[in-house]
């Protein structure tokens, strides 16, 4: 639990430091560059303890393992994207579209619903 609760804040900072690299809010308070360094560590480190924990979620470890890919394989294209190497495009609509893909391996998406009775009705 508790590396969950580290993962979250990780992933928060990594989006602060998002923010500053691609929207360019809050450049005046932070350099490019150590804004870089800290999305890059920070996000590694919050999809790593993301990976360590996916099957104590409450989805189906299938779907948790096929996300985290997807997320990894994205984060990496973001990585290409900001150090400007070739094919950044091709891996991030990779990662994308796996990720996309896990939405559709969620087993609760396909179980029908059973209805459940009032507790009344089976008193009668």
């Amino acid at each position: 639990m508790i590396l969950k609760r580290l993962a979250s804040v990780f992933f928060a900072i990594a989006f602060l430091m998002g923010l500053v690299l691609f929207a360019g809010v809050g450049r005046t308070y932070i350099s490019v560059s150590t804004a870089r360094i800290i999305f890059l560590s920070s996000g590694a480190i919050a999809l790593l303890f993301n990976l360590l924990t996916f099957k104590s979620g409450k989805s189906d470890p299938g779907f948790n393992f096929v996300f985290w890919l997807g997320s990894i394989i994205l984060f990496i294209g973001l990585i290409f994207f900001i150090m400007h190497w070739p094919y950044a495009y091709y891996i991030f609509m990779a990662g994308m579209l796996t990720v996309g893909i896990s939405f559709f391996i969620n087993p609760n998406l396909f179980q029908e619903k059973t209805k459940k009775d009032d507790i009344l009705d089976d008193s009668l």
